[in-house]
């Protein structure tokens, strides 16, 4: 196992990327990440019908851009269809519409004093300083959208979630100045303190679509598969205190920061010494996991979580393995969703493959 791990971290050395020093040790990998819906996903072929409310024209056309720039493994995942109903090799059809909303908006308005040049005497050289008056807006919108994915077949809905995004701009300008004595030398042309709540006043459109830009992401994220960095975790503190003892722990958990190839092989080292030990079998887990042998990292992890049994379950390290456990066991059952949507001829029988 030392000798087949230690192989795998190296040859795959070009995508690891190790920790900051600030960051929780482990090992940085590239991954590929099935998205919230895989319906969604699978519907690979689709066009864009329309969103409706503020801003929903300027809307459909990021929307039909964001799906157009979709890439996967380095090639477009989504098919822009203008027209039809059937897909390449009868894929499924999808059609996007969907709602825009305004949430909330405020906007509060007031007087401020601050000491700013007044008077320059060269480029970044300031002759007189003042106290100034500023009237000030601080204006935020909440929006909220809504897309919702049509089977152009069927009619069924096939996907829909609403999403939030937020914006805030605030300006200033001077109304008068303040001398030593305290006297204004301008009155003021404003009123100030005041609040007004949604529903008074419109938002600029400006700070609409800067909200509505935020959701474009999370949208995408949620429909389609992404290679993504994560991070393989490794325990830190030994949960056996015959192994806490030894310093080899601690040093293999500080070279996951700058030298996770050599800190591997210290795991190695110490599984054959500490083969019962918790913490150090999830730690060859972790390493097994940054090689992409996801597999074999299950394996260490299941075999980490059954040597806790003896231990503290409240301890972090436990809770660690539990959740390391966890998310690659979920994360083996996305990746066999994604090759069915990848490579759906792959789950047929031959003679229907080949139909």
């Amino acid at each position: 196992m030392r000798q087949k791990l230690a192989a795998s971290v190296i040859a795959l050395a070009g995508p690891l990327v190790v920790l900051a020093a600030c960051a929780t040790p482990g090992i940085d990998y590239e991954a590929r990440l099935m998205p919230a819906s895989a319906d969604a996903a699978a519907t690979r072929t689709v066009k864009v019908d329309g969103f409706r409310g503020p801003g929903g024209r300027w809307y459909t056309d990021r929307f039909e851009a964001m799906l157009a720039n979709t890439v996967f493994d380095g090639a477009p995942w989504f098919q822009i269809a203008s027209l039809g109903y059937a897909g390449p090799d009868s894929r499924p059809v999808g059609t996007y519409t969907g709602s825009v909303s305004i949430e909330s908006y405020t906007l509060d308005e007031r007087y401020r004093t601050v000491k700013k040049c007044v008077e320059w005497d060269g480029l970044f050289d300031c002759e007189t300083r003042a106290e100034v008056e500023e009237f000030c807006t601080d204006e935020r919108v909440t929006v909220s959208v809504t897309p919702r994915l049509i089977d152009a077949m069927t009619g069924e809905l096939v996907f829909s979630n609403t999403y939030f995004g937020d914006s805030s701009y605030e300006q200033c300008h001077e109304t008068g100045r303040i001398n030593s004595h305290g006297d204004r030398h301008s009155r003021r042309s404003h009123g100030g303190g005041r609040h007004h709540g949604f529903g008074a006043l419109t938002p600029p459109r400006e700070l609409i679509l800067d909200a509505l830009s935020e959701t474009l992401r999370p949208i995408r994220n949620d429909i389609a598969p992404r290679n993504a960095t994560v991070r393989a975790t490794f325990v830190t503190e030994a949960i056996d205190p015959i192994v806490r003892a030894d310093p080899r722990f601690e040093q293999a958990v500080k070279l996951g920061r700058k030298d996770p190839f050599t800190s591997c092989d210290l795991w190695s080292a110490m599984a054959t010494e500490y083969p019962e030990a918790p913490a150090v079998t999830h730690n060859m887990g972790a390493c097994a996991e940054a090689s992409n042998d996801f597999q074999a990292a299950q394996g260490l992890y299941a075999k980490a979580a059954e040597l806790t049994s003896a231990f503290d379950s409240g301890h972090d390290g436990v809770k660690r393995i539990m959740k390391s456990l966890r998310e690659i066991s979920a994360q083996r059952f996305d990746l066999e969703a994604l090759d069915d949507i990848v490579n759906p001829e792959a789950r047929l029988p031959v003679a229907e493959a080949e139909s």
